[in-house]
């Protein structure tokens, strides 16, 4: 319930969406197993998916710090992120293909590998 709530927070409240984003990485990283974190990767992207620009810059803001703070059990989470990152590298907001293109690289980094070929 928790995390529903915090979802549709994140993708209808800009006012505080920071914030929310906050929580949503706190919670990423309090860690839990993939039933915890898997829902909550997939509201992630659809912030980052929204018709909203300021909410898919802090989507993808939350993105980034996910990846960051949990490491490489987000390895696991980019089967489903990086179509979404290769649509997000195309968006006509530059700071939104820049968010993008950090987000590919911190996983590249905790992959160890391109991931260029992956993103759609």
């Amino acid at each position: 319930m928790l995390l529903k709530e915090l979802s549709r927070l994140l993708l209808i409240d800009v006012g505080i969406s920071r914030e929310i984003s906050a929580c949503v990485v706190s919670l990423a990283a309090a860690g839990g197993s993939e039933m915890l974190f898997k829902p909550l990767n997939h509201s992630i992207l659809e912030a980052c998916n929204s018709d909203r620009l300021t909410v898919r810059k802090v989507g993808l803001e939350t993105l980034l710090n996910t990846i960051n703070t949990v490491g490489e059990d987000y390895l696991g989470m980019l089967p489903e992120s990086l179509p979404a990152l290769g649509e997000l590298l195309e968006d006509d907001d530059e700071e939104v293909v820049a968010l993008a293109r950090e987000c590919v690289q911190a996983a590249e980094e905790l992959s160890g590998e391109d991931l260029g070929e992956y993103l759609g």
